[in-house]
């Protein structure tokens, strides 16, 4: 079990994702809130996976989410916000 209390269920879809470490094995789970700050959307599918890259790491926000909520991110402040904000 998973520090948020996802589990993986018998019916969940699963996936084998590339990226630029290699291939891992996803099932996907739909949230009814995800948020980051005060970004924050309802009802939304994520992927969740051992994440094993060799350095400790809680998550990696996709642009799916980002671009639902309208997140501007301001890499010279270092900074994540709502467009229009």
């Amino acid at each position: 079990m998973l520090s948020i209390g996802v589990v993986y269920a018998e019916n969940d879809i699963v996936h084998r994702i590339r990226g630029v470490g290699g291939t891992e094995f996803v099932f996907l789970k739909q949230v009814d809130k995800l948020g980051v700050g005060d970004l924050e959307t309802t009802d939304f599918e994520i992927e969740v996976g051992a994440m094993d890259y060799g350095f400790e790491i809680d998550g990696i926000v996709g642009m799916d989410f980002l671009m639902q909520v309208g997140a501007v991110i301001d890499l010279s402040r270092l900074e994540i916000y709502r467009s229009g904000a």
